[in-house]
């Protein structure tokens, strides 16, 4: 007869593999990503795509940037691993992050057709991907779309000189010492390679300094 010490270490384990079967599950359907090499063969051709859906697409590749990857006529089962293998729906606009190759959002222009998309709502939901609604328009705008995506998309990380230039729109400073407008420089070279200081307009008939300061 096995003692009480190993029929609770049976009863244990059978516990944590009936745990461990249940986050597997529930991980089934997450928003893995596709291989990298998978993403060209994603792509429709021009002439599988509307005039519509043609407009659509440049536009989302200029609001896409460097930072990800636009497929069209992607099926769901392969961003939303839970949907059926077998099920023919396929999703106009897909964003694929080109760091992590995991789908961002998902763009859907509307259909006269009342289709009935709610499988498709729930498996992008519980992939945790972002379902957006476009109407079908002979021409859309950047900025609104951009606008519409931007708080879901991640961003690049500032340049040195775009920062600059942000800072620059956003403040002003005058020199102590002659009071020109000083203008914001990055330091390229010595030992404050990188940092940014306010240096008088009128260098080097001026030589005044500040080291920039949030």
């Amino acid at each position: 007869m096995p003692d009480q010490a190993a029929i609770v270490a049976i009863i244990l384990a059978l516990l944590v593999a009936a745990v461990l079967i249940q986050l597997l599950r529930k991980k089934k359907g997450s928003n893995k990503g596709v291989q990298p090499d998978m993403l060209p063969m994603m792509q429709a051709t021009a002439g599988e795509l509307s005039v519509v859906e043609q407009c659509c697409l440049q536009t989302l590749q200029q609001v896409a940037g460097e930072e990800y990857h636009v497929r069209s006529k992607v099926a769901l089962c392969v961003v939303a691993s839970s949907h059926k293998k077998d099920s023919q729906l396929l999703l106009d606009f897909v964003l694929f992050s080109k760091k992590s190759s995991k789908a961002a959002c998902v763009i859907q222009l509307q259909s006269a057709a009342q289709r009935d998309e709610s499988g498709a709502e729930q498996a992008l939901l519980k992939a945790g991907i972002r379902l957006y609604r476009l109407p079908r328009k002979s021409s859309y705008s950047i900025s609104s779309i951009r606008q519409l995506l931007d708080s879901y998309l991640e961003k690049p990380a500032a340049t040195p000189d775009e920062m600059i230039a942000t800072i620059s729109t956003k403040a002003f400073r005058q020199c102590k010492k002659c009071k020109s407008p000083m203008e914001l420089k990055r330091a390229s070279a010595g030992p404050h390679t990188g940092m940014l200081f306010w240096v008088c307009a009128k260098y080097p008939e001026c030589a005044s300094v500040e080291l920039y300061t949030e």
